[in-house]
């Protein structure tokens, strides 16, 4: 393995290389287990006990213990959960949970304890709950059929576990960019740091399903801003690289990142962002830039076609959905431009929702929810996917859960979570470039914070902007916000970057409550919208 230590980091990054980015991470994954070459199964090792338990053994008593409690149905997941900060925090952490179906009513029970006697007390608890919970008749419940995994076993293809990498090395490449920043410009604040996550996990039912997966996560900030605006409390007018989003890889995300070299433009950036212009409220024809939309992608369409919030399961906890009626909507809704096409899957190399098996040992397929404008499918789960079987039926489409059930942890009861998203691209070759000379008057904005009202509807965004003039980027603008409603800014959308523009940003999302961090990817193109209404978020009542 070729480590990035500090002399490689100085040698290979110089201010002198060209910048490299990050590796498209856009083709699909092909998951193979067993296959010639897969690393080896990461397998835990439980502290203070001399002999190892088989925690497959583990899930299938508990699910086996909680069928014979009176569990119609019953799945138990054990979740090793390592995360490391280098330099802030360093944790492990173990989970166990136990899910059941008794007369269509969940129970569920956790705990961090892994042993025999804690598989059957999680499960007899969980029943116990689920008993609880019945009131009236039987609530029914089709959770379809699927094929069943007899002691699977998966692993993310990462290149470089980052738990191999040790503290020293990594901390050595924050420092050297640290130093390398302070020293290129003066009055510059670098701003530095890595995550790390891997999760192992075992999964298995009372239809006889079990597996093993692992899979990993990784991300990083290197930025720079002004130290001046830092101490003065001013709003930061800070450039960070925007590849090093959360991704279903391992330690070459920072190998691969050419951070030294980046080093001028985002200085060049930060010196340009100090002399901001204040926003002039009115509507402009807006270029976005992929990461931008990415990001409306997330908050809007995304959001809004999780099954659960558009039937007002996930109310209080996060907001419902302006598509609100799934079974009179899907098929005919057209709910944006016929520019536009949004699919989602589970599968795409270095996303962060990747896996082989979701949280009900479903192998999660690739589908379409947007075609050509018009809504055509929803985000589902086993239960959910039924909840749908009418308009499947008619639509000639197979009744089975896209694999959209996840949790944190074995500690946080199995939902709906989104997965992988993609904003498919133009058919011409479109690019930002190209979509900010067609622009004579105009704003670009190149990332964007959102925020929505309860049903996904009204948003309102701010981030990065810059003015366009007669087709050319000019000054960075300060205190604008993009203020918009949903359907209108998709329907409005008049040109998407081609092909070779896609990009792949890591995003998360609440959901649930007690909440829950929905991590996952989003690939986007830039994008042009006319005549969005920009505000002064910043002006004083």
């Amino acid at each position: 393995m070729t480590l990035l230590t500090r002399r490689h980091f100085l040698h290979t990054t110089s201010l002198a290389v060209a910048a490299t980015a990050i590796p498209g991470r856009s083709a699909r994954a092909t998951p193979m287990v067993g296959a010639p070459g897969t690393p080896m199964v990461y397998v835990p090792p439980v502290a203070g006990v001399s002999v190892q338990p088989d925690l497959r053994l583990l899930a299938e008593r508990a699910a086996e213990a909680a069928r014979h409690a009176g569990a119609a149905y019953a799945d138990a997941r054990l979740t090793l959960t390592r995360q490391q900060s280098p330099g802030q925090s360093d944790s492990e952490a173990c989970a166990f949970g136990v899910r059941v179906l008794v007369d269509g009513y969940w129970g569920f029970l956790a705990s961090a304890v892994w042993t025999p006697d804690e598989a059957v007390r999680l499960a007899r608890g969980a029943v116990a709950q689920a008993n609880a919970h019945r009131r009236g008749k039987s609530r029914p419940v089709d959770l379809g059929a699927i094929s069943i995994v007899h002691r699977g076993e998966w692993v993310m293809p990462v290149k470089y576990d980052p738990f191999d990498v040790s503290i020293e090395e990594k901390l050595d490449v924050i420092n050297a960019f640290s130093d390398l920043a302070s020293t290129a410009r003066v009055g510059i604040l670098p701003q530095a740091g890595m995550n790390f996550m891997r999760q192992y996990r075992v999964f298995a039912s009372s239809e006889g399903s079990s597996w093993a997966q692992t899979t990993y996560r990784s991300s990083a900030q290197f930025g720079v801003r002004y130290r001046d605006e830092y101490h003065a409390g001013l709003p930061a007018a800070g450039f960070a690289l925007d590849f090093l989003s959360p991704a279903g890889c391992g330690w070459e995300l920072v190998i691969a990142s050419g951070i030294a070299a980046a080093i001028p433009q985002l200085i060049d950036e930060a010196e340009q962002a100090r002399h901001r212009v204040p926003v002039d409220v009115g509507r402009y024809d807006i270029v976005f830039g992929a990461e931008a939309m990415a990001t409306l992608v997330d908050q809007t369409l995304g959001a809004a076609t999780e099954l659960d919030r558009a039937l007002g399961y996930e109310a209080n906890a996060s907001g419902t959905s302006y598509l609100d009626d799934p079974l009179a909507m899907l098929g005919t809704e057209r709910v944006t431009s016929p520019r536009i096409s949004l699919s989602a899957n589970r599968s795409v190399v270095g996303g962060a929702a990747t896996v082989r098996w979701d949280d009900e040992g479903v192998v999660p397929d690739e589908f379409p929810i947007i075609a050509n404008g018009v809504l055509v499918d929803y985000q589902t789960t086993r239960e959910q996917a039924a909840w749908l079987a009418p308009y499947y039926q008619k639509a000639g489409h197979p009744l089975r859960s896209h694999g959209c059930a996840a949790a944190g942890s074995a500690l946080d009861l199995t939902m709906q979570h989104s997965p992988n998203l993609a904003l498919h691209p133009g058919s011409e070759p479109v690019t930002f470039e190209s979509l900010v000379a067609g622009t004579e008057k105009g704003i670009a904005i190149y990332d964007i914070n959102v925020g929505m009202d309860q049903q996904q509807l009204n948003g309102l965004g701010w981030g990065t902007m810059r003015e366009i003039v007669h087709g050319k980027l000019g000054r960075y603008i300060r205190g604008g916000a993009l203020a918009f409603r949903t359907p209108e800014l998709w329907k409005n959308v008049v040109a998407l970057g081609g092909p070779g523009t896609e990009r792949l940003f890591g995003l998360s999302r609440g959901k649930g409550q007690p909440s829950q961090g929905t991590t996952h990817s989003v690939s986007a193109v830039p994008a042009k919208i006319p005549q969005l209404g920009i505000i002064d978020a910043t002006r004083k009542a």
